[in-house]
């Protein structure tokens, strides 16, 4: 499941715009706002650098998030303690409550799928959805192996 976080995280956060919690969140912050927000949560402080290389994006455009998320109070920029000239980026209170909120969510919706999934299906759905996004990426599409040793084939009974 952790594997499907972070696939949604990477790639927009949209799988399940249709769900009101998700709509209401998204009229507090943007996609990408609430992207950076849990790559903070999960992997801590970052340099604008880091922050930009999670993100997938240009470093330009960073800047112009992070500079939206601190005046919405959400982040802070500190200088490093390691290097002066580094700048760090982290969490205020009130993003850590927005971020912890979106993965309460996230994790309820996933919970969801993987109640009404067998161990089987969650493995095969959660195989299909990367060969997806490798596919929508205009990349070589991805074997099975790549991913796993040995793909399963399960039948889905309906």
């Amino acid at each position: 499941m952790h594997q499907l976080y972070d696939l949604f995280l990477k790639t927009g956060l949209r799988p399940f715009a249709f769900m009101t919690d998700m709509l209401q969140l998204e009229q507090k912050v943007t996609r990408s706002d609430l992207a950076t927000l849990l790559i903070l949560l999960f992997r801590g402080d970052l340099t604008m650098t880091e922050l930009a290389a999670e993100m997938g994006a240009p470093l330009s455009s960073m800047t112009s998030i992070a500079k939206r998320l601190e005046r919405k109070g959400y982040i802070a920029r500190a200088t490093s303690p390691k290097d002066q000239r580094v700048k760090l980026v982290m969490l205020t209170q009130e993003g850590l409550r927005l971020a912890k909120e979106w993965e309460r969510i996230m994790l309820a919706m996933l919970g969801k799928l993987e109640a009404a999934f067998t161990p089987e299906e969650m493995e095969q759905f959660t195989l299909l959805s990367f060969k997806a996004i490798k596919v929508f990426q205009d990349e070589e599409p991805v074997k099975l192996q790549e991913i796993k040793n040995r793909p399963v084939k399960i039948n889905i009974d309906e």
